[in-house]
C-alpha cells in the first residue's frame, strides 16, 4: 500500500504587495494627463524667462554671430542653474588671442583648448518656478490629488528640466556650452517633491501637526520667517536694482540680465545694510586683471568714502526697517515669545543659507579671444559677519517689535468699533454669504459648561435696585444680566496727554533701536578694520455712522440676579494674580501683543489685525473668532451694542434678537448680544454672538464670532472656550 503524502494544501490566495509597491502601483496607474497640465505651469514659466532673455542682440550690431536660437539655448542654460544646473564653456579647437609666457602654449606651437565655467544661482527662477509649481499642484489638488499625484507632477516636472537641459547646449563659434542637465534634473525633482508634497499634503499634515504643539510652533514660526524673508528681500532687491540701474554704464541689455538675480541683490543690499561687507576674492593668472592674489571688500566704510554719509544712512535706514519688519510679523503672529525666538532664528539661518549659495563665481582655464589665463574669481556676502551682525539686528529687532505694537495700540487715534450684523449697503459683499465650513479638527458639539477662571481683582461688583428686571435670564461664562438704569453713568475718558507721551515713547524707541544696532554695527567694522576702515477674513459688521450724533441710551447698573453662576459674584477687593485658565483638548492658549490671552483651537493661528480688530482663524473654512479692541472708549458696551442693533435692524434680512443684556465679564461692566439673521444670497440662518467689557483701564475688548445656524453647536463651543480662558496680560 503507497505511504500517505503529505496532506494537501489549498489553493494560494493572490499575494499581496507590499506598501511602497502599492503606492508606486497607484502612481504609475493615475491620471499623468492631469500631472502633466500641472507641471506645464512651471515648464511654461523656464521657456518664457528664457525667450525673454533671449531677445536682445547683447551689442553685436548687424554681424550677428550667435543667432536667436543659440542665444535661447544659452539663455536656458543660465536659467537651469536654478536647480543646481551649470553654465560650463568649452572651446573645441585652437583659438588666437592668446599671450607669450603665460605657459598656454601646446607643443605644436598653437593654442591649447581653454574652458571657463560661471556659477551663480538665480533665485528669481527657483522663487517664481516654484510658485508655478504651487498653482498646478492647487489645480490637482482640487481634483482630489494626494501623495501619488504629487509624484507625478515631481517627475513630469524634472523630466521637462531634464529635457531643457540637453536642448541647452549649443556649440556656438567654436565654444561648446553644457548645462549640467543631470544635476539640474536632479534638483528640480527635489524641489518639486517638497513643494508639491507640502500643497496635496497640507490637510494630512495640519492633522499630524495638530497632535504635536512643538512641531506645529516650528512650523508656524518657520511660516512668518519665510513670509518675513520674502517681504524684506523684495524690499531690498527693489533698493539694490535702482541703484545698479542709475549706475554709469549699465544699458537695458544688462538690467534684463539683472533680474533673474534679483533676490541675489536683494541679500547682498541686506547684509551689507547690517554691516556684512560684500567680499571679493581674485587668484590666479588672468591676462585682462594681471597676476596674484587679490581679496577686499565692499562694507558700509567703503560705502561712505565712495559715494557719501547719506549713502551709509540709507542703507541703515533699510536694515533698521527691514528688522522691524521681521520683528512685528513675528510679533503678531507668535502665541508667546518662544514662537518670536523660533521665527527669529530660522529666519536668520535661512538668511545665512542664502546668502551662502547667492554669490557669484567665475573659474578660467585657457583662452577665448582677449581673455585667457587661469583662475578664479569670486563675490559673495560674508557669511561671517552676516552671523555676527545678524544676531544683533534680528535679537534686537524680536525684543523690541512687541514694545512697538503695544505702544502704537495705546497711541492709536480713537475711532468706533465696526458694528457687527450684515453687509454694508452699497456693491460691497459680506463675507457671510459664503456658506462656513465645518472647523477643522474639532468636531461640533452641544454646548458644554465652562467653568470661568478666577475674575481679575477689580474690586466689588456694583449693585443697585434688588428687584431683577423681568426680563432677564441666566447667561453663562460669568456674567450677570442686569436692569437699566434712569441716568446714564460717566464714560471713561483719555488721561491728558497720554496719546502725547506715547508717541514720544514710540520716537525714542526707534531712534534707541537704530542707534543700537547702527552703533553696534559701526564698532565691530571699527574693530574689524583696526580704525582705517502679515486672510484675513473680513468683519462683516456694518459701520454705526452716527454713533456720536445719537443720544446714548440710559446705562444699566450693575446688578446681580440671582440665577448668576458663582463666578460672577463679588470679588474681593484685596488684589490677587488671577489663576491661570484650563485650556480644553484641542485648543491652545495664545498670548496677544493687544494685551490678552485665551484659547483657540490648536490648528488656528492670528491672521489678521485691521479696524481695530484681530482675527484668529484656521488655514482653511471662514470659521474665525475676532477681537475688537478700542482704547478709550468713549461709551459703555451697552450703549455701543444698542446702537448697533438699530444698523442691524434697519440693514439685516429678518434680523432677529435672542439676548441682548448688559453684564458683569471677570468683574467689569460689559454686554452680550446675541442674534440671527438671514444670509441675503444663501438664504441659510446666520448665527452670531459678541461679549464685550471694558477693562479698568478704559479699553473696550470684544469677543465675536458667527457661524450658520445649522452648525451653531460647535461654534458656540469654541466661543465659550475663549470667554472661559480669557485673560488680561501684558506680554512685555
Amino acid at each position: 500500500m503507497p505511504a500517505a503524502g503529505p496532506p494537501s494544501q489549498g489553493p494560494a490566495g493572490p499575494a499581496v504587495p507590499p506598501p511602497l509597491g502599492a503606492f508606486f502601483g497607484r502612481t504609475f496607474r493615475g491620471d499623468w494627463a492631469g500631472s502633466a497640465k500641472a507641471a506645464a505651469w512651471p515648464t511654461g514659466l523656464i521657456l518664457a524667462l528664457a525667450v525673454a532673455l533671449a531677445i536682445p542682440s547683447y551689442g553685436q550690431g548687424d554681424d550677428i554671430v550667435v543667432g536667436w536660437g543659440d542665444r535661447l539655448r544659452i539663455a536656458l542654460a543660465m536659467l537651469l542653474q536654478a536647480f543646481g544646473g551649470g553654465f560650463d564653456l568649452r572651446s573645441t579647437g585652437p583659438v588666437g588671442g592668446g599671450f607669450e609666457g603665460s605657459g598656454y602654449y601646446g607643443d605644436d606651437g598653437g593654442m591649447s583648448q581653454g574652458g571657463a565655467s560661471l556659477s551663480v544661482v538665480p533665485l528669481t527662477v527657483t522663487v517664481l518656478w516654484a510658485g508655478a509649481l504651487i498653482l498646478g499642484a492647487r489645480r490637482a489638488r482640487a481634483q482630489g490629488g494626494g501623495l501619488e499625484a504629487a509624484v507625478r507632477i515631481a517627475l513630469v516636472a524634472s523630466a521637462a528640466v531634464l529635457v531643457l537641459g540637453l536642448f541647452a547646449q549649443p556649440d556656438v563659434a567654436g565654444v561648446s556650452v553644457s548645462s549640467a542637465p543631470l544635476l539640474a534634473t536632479l534638483g528640480a525633482l527635489v524641489i518639486s517633491l517638497l513643494v508639491t508634497g507640502g500643497v496635496l499634503q497640507r490637510d494630512a499634515a495640519a492633522q499630524w501637526l495638530a497632535a504635536r504643539p512643538a512641531a506645529l510652533t516650528t512650523v508656524r514660526a518657520a511660516g512668518t520667517a519665510v513670509g518675513a524673508l520674502g517681504a524684506v528681500l523684495l524690499l531690498c532687491g527693489l533698493a539694490g536694482y535702482i541703484v545698479y540701474a542709475n549706475t554709469d554704464g549699465v544699458d537695458g541689455e544688462a538690467m534684463l540680465i539683472a533680474l533673474p538675480l534679483l533676490p541675489n541683490i536683494g541679500l547682498a543690499v541686506l547684509g551689507l545694510s547690517w554691516g556684512a561687507p560684500v567680499e571679493y576674492d581674485m587668484r590666479g593668472q588672468v591676462n585682462l586683471f594681471g597676476s596674484g592674489i587679490e581679496h577686499g571688500s565692499v562694507g558700509l566704510s567703503e560705502l561712505g568714502e565712495e559715494v557719501n554719509g547719506w549713502a551709509v544712512t540709507g542703507a541703515l535706514a533699510i536694515g533698521l526697517l527691514c528688522a522691524l519688519t521681521l520683528g512685528i510679523r513675528a510679533a503678531r503672529r507668535s502665541a508667546d515669545r518662544r514662537e518670536q525666538a523660533t521665527a527669529g532664528a530660522l529666519f536668520l539661518a535661512m538668511f545665512l543659507v542664502l546668502s551662502g549659495i547667492g554669490g557669484v563665481s567665475v573659474e578660467l582655464s585657457g583662452d577665448f579671444g582677449d581673455m585667457g589665463g587661469q583662475g578664479t574669481a569670486e563675490l559673495a556676502t560674508s557669511v561671517s559677519d552676516a552671523l555676527l551682525f545678524g544676531l544683533l539686528w534680528v535679537g534686537g529687532a524680536v525684543l523690541v517689535a512687541p514694545h512697538l505694537l503695544r505702544l502704537t495700540r495705546r497711541a492709536a487715534p480713537l475711532a468706533p468699533r465696526t458694528p457687527m450684523p450684515g453687509p454694508m449697503p452699497g456693491p460691497v459683499p459680506t463675507p457671510m454669504s459664503t456658506p462656513m465650513p465645518p472647523l477643522p479638527g474639532v468636531a461640533p458639539e452641544a454646548p458644554t459648561a465652562v467653568v470661568p477662571p478666577t475674575p481679575a481683582p477689580y474690586g466689588p461688583s456694583a449693585t443697585a435696585d434688588p428687584t431683577p428686571p423681568p426680563t432677564a435670564a441666566p447667561t453663562p461664562y460669568g456674567m450677570q444680566t442686569v436692569a437699566l438704569p434712569t441716568e446714564p453713568a460717566p464714560a471713561p475718558t483719555a488721561p491728558p496727554g497720554s496719546r502725547k507721551r506715547s508717541a514720544l515713547i514710540w520716537t525714542g524707541t526707534l531712534v534707541a533701536a537704530l542707534l543700537v544696532g547702527g552703533g553696534a554695527t559701526a564698532g565691530v567694522l571699527a574693530l574689524t578694520d583696526g580704525g582705517g576702515g502679515a486672510g484675513a477674513v473680513e468683519d462683516d459688521r456694518p459701520t454705526a455712522e452716527a454713533r456720536n450724533s445719537q443720544a446714548p441710551p440710559a446705562e444699566p447698573t450693575q446688578q446681580q440676579t440671582s440665577a448668576a453662576t458663582p463666578s460672577a459674584s463679588t470679588v474681593s477687593a484685596t488684589p490677587s494674580a488671577p489663576a491661570a485658565p484650563s485650556v480644553p483638548e484641542g485648543f491652545r492658549l495664545v498670548s496677544d501683543t493687544a494685551g490678552f490671552s485665551f484659547a483657540v483651537p490648536t490648528v488656528w493661528d492670528r491672521r489678521s489685525e485691521k479696524n481695530h480688530q484681530i482675527t484668529y482663524a484656521g488655514s482653511t473654512g471662514r470659521a474665525a473668532l475676532k477681537v475688537g479692541v478700542i482704547r478709550n472708549a468713549p461709551y459703555s458696551s451697552y450703549e455701543n451694542f444698542v446702537t448697533l442693533e438699530r444698523t442691524a435692524e434697519a440693514n439685516q434680512k429678518n434680523y432677529r434678537r435672542i439676548e441682548l443684556a448688559a453684564n458683569t465679564f471677570q468683574g467689569r461692566p460689559g454686554a452680550i448680544w446675541e442674534y440671527t439673521y438671514e444670509d441675503r444670497e444663501s438664504g441659510e440662518t446666520i448665527h452670531a454672538i459678541d461679549q464685550s467689557h471694558i477693562a479698568d483701564d478704559g479699553t473696550e475688548y470684544a469677543v465675536y464670532t458667527t457661524e450658520r445656524d445649522s452648525e451653531w453647536p460647535g461654534a458656540r463651543r469654541i466661543f465659550d472656550t475663549a470667554l472661559s480662558t480669557w485673560m488680561l496680560n501684558d506680554i512685555d
